[in-house]
């Protein structure tokens, strides 16, 4: 694991995230096969297009670690090269910059953003036997059935759903249920599994209204205020959320009890597009721990040296941990790892804390789905404050 003293001095610059980039050192990048001196990793993301903002942040943590522990010695003398290939999020452009990471022999493809890129690169892989570590996205396809070559962190909205309101109730007791989601293929099991933790839990539903990417918000929010709800669960996606979230603090409509969100909610744009009054209602799931928390420490310094005028927010942190625990896999895969040598260290791991930021994880021949827990966030003085930790289990 990094801590504050394996990072050091690195004399040279830092190539944008927004084109290819190789990473390994100051000079011209490394042949892994002929040297033995490399460990070379690949990505493809959307780090310009719609969500340029998600995907330079996500892979600015990752390359920040990268880059510490390259600084410190690598992993068994070995330095990480990490090549990014930007996709703008398009599908097509993702498979083809896959294949080229593929020919190139890097050993496993490492984060990445946009989940139909994801479900579209993973058949290569799994075809080429080359894994997927942590991937941003939730998807029922590396939960409900193991995906040889896929490994990911996050569990399904679906399940945060459930677990989010279950939590609710433990924490301020039951209560009526609204909930809001965007246009999803997860949509209807998200529904399923609120209603029936709502019902587990002494509760009553309400209902619920999908609000499409960039529509008005308007009439969601209308049939919230009209609601009247306890609880607002939102599965929808940040900027919609926080305009609904607008209007009903405009109306003084708020829920009388929480508002609560699932692992795509807390960012700076419900942070800073939403009042005060909003903050102090919000119990949100999040993949790390917080900026401010004290275990983000590591990945603060680090980001900050490297990348000195990036924003960092909590997409900038589940980076750092991706590559934290990028970093424990290869230190468990051997000297000289390889895909299946990463593969087979990587299903080893048993309630390993392989990131300060993140619960232990565990996989196994039957779950390649490394987190069950994850931490919530609440709202301090205008930054988001770790609380508990809630247990998301995947439930049939």
């Amino acid at each position: 694991m990094l801590t504050s003293s394996h990072i050091s001095r690195l004399a040279c610059g830092l190539t944008t995230a927004a084109v290819a980039l190789t990473l390994a050192g100051c000079g011209a990048a490394s042949n892994a096969e002929s040297h033995g001196d490399v460990i070379k990793l690949g990505e493809t993301s959307g780090i310009s297009g719609p969500a340029g903002g998600y995907g330079k942040a996500l892979s600015e943590g990752q390359q920040a670690i990268f880059r510490a522990v390259n600084d410190a010695g690598g992993v068994d003398g070995k330095k990480i090269e990490l090549t990014l290939l930007d996709d703008g999020l398009d599908v097509a452009r993702a498979v083809q910059n896959v294949r080229k990471l593929v020919t190139d022999r890097n050993i496993a493809i490492v984060g990445g953003s946009g989940s139909g890129s994801i479900d579209a690169i993973v058949p290569v892989l799994d075809k080429a036997g080359v894994p997927l570590l942590f991937p941003a996205k939730s998807s029922p396809a590396f939960v409900n059935a193991v995906v040889p070559q896929a490994f990911a962190m996050v569990p399904t909205f679906p399940d945060q759903a459930h677990a989010l309101v279950s939590a609710a109730y433990e924490k301020t007791g039951p209560g009526s249920v609204f909930l809001v989601r965007t246009v999803s293929d997860q949509n209807d099991p998200i529904l399923a599994k609120v209603e029936a933790a709502v019902q587990n839990g002494g509760g009553s539903f309400l209902g619920t209204a999908i609000v499409p990417f960039g529509a008005d918000v308007t009439p969601v929010a209308l049939q919230v205020a009209e609601a009247k709800p306890d609880y607002v669960v939102f599965t929808s996606a940040p900027a919609e959320t926080t305009k609904i979230v607008n209007y009903l603090a405009g109306k003084d409509q708020l829920p009388r009890k929480a508002i609560l969100g699932t692992t795509s909610l807390p960012g700076e744009t419900f942070l800073q597009g939403t009042p005060r009054s909003a903050h102090e209602l919000l119990f949100s799931l999040a993949i790390t721990k917080p900026p401010t928390d004290p275990s983000a420490a590591d990945c603060l310094e680090a980001v900050r040296k490297y990348y000195p005028d990036s924003q960092i927010d909590t997409v900038t942190t589940f980076g750092c941990a991706i590559a934290q625990a990028v970093v424990a896999g290869l230190e468990l895969a051997g000297p000289d790892p390889t895909s299946e040598s990463l593969v087979k260290a990587l299903a080893s791991m048993q309630d390993r804390q392989v990131s300060p930021l993140i619960p232990p994880v565990t996989f196994s021949r039957e779950s390649h789905m490394g987190l069950t827990s994850l931490p919530t966030v609440t709202v301090k003085d205008g930054q988001y404050q770790a609380a508990e930790t809630v247990n998301v289990p995947v439930l049939p």
